[in-house]
């Protein structure tokens, strides 16, 4: 906002910004942000019924991850898009050239009432294409195991 001011008879003319209304809406900016960041870190839309391990922990999904699910009934997902069994190599070739991060690695979210085999399965197509970091995800068990 510019004023005119007068001292002396002479005209001057100052320029004052307020900054104010920027910085609340700065602020308000960066608390939906904030509160939106967390929704990254949650479990995705598919839900499966993970296998319980004592070693298990959390894990925030990395850069160059590609999510692989099985659900109970054996339905494939490859970054939550249904794909069959057959087109799991190709599925997972893509996924892969969409992904820009060095190391990509594939996570196994299988329901523990799915089948071995076709976890292996998995494993096996996504060595095929060239993924050889993949890894399994469980969940920790509710009540601690004691030994015995």
């Amino acid at each position: 906002m510019l004023r005119k001011r007068q001292q002396n008879g002479n005209d001057t003319t100052t320029a004052e910004i307020n900054i104010t209304p920027l910085t609340d809406v700065m602020l308000v900016l960066l608390i939906i942000f904030m509160v939106t960041a967390t929704f990254f870190v949650s479990d995705p839309a598919m839900q499966v019924e993970l296998p319980s391990a004592v070693s298990s922990a959390l894990v925030a999904k990395e850069d160059g991850e590609i999510t692989v699910v099985v659900n109970r009934e054996g339905m494939l997902f490859v970054d939550e898009e249904p794909v069959s069994a057959d087109q799991l190599t190709q599925a997972l070739m893509a996924a892969a050239r969409n992904i820009e991060a060095e190391r990509k690695v594939v996570m196994v979210r299988g329901d523990h009432q799915a089948a071995y085999g076709q976890i292996i399965w998995i494993m096996d197509s996504a060595r095929l294409v060239g993924l050889r970091h993949i890894s399994l995800a469980t969940e920790r068990p509710e009540k601690e195991l004691a030994p015995e």
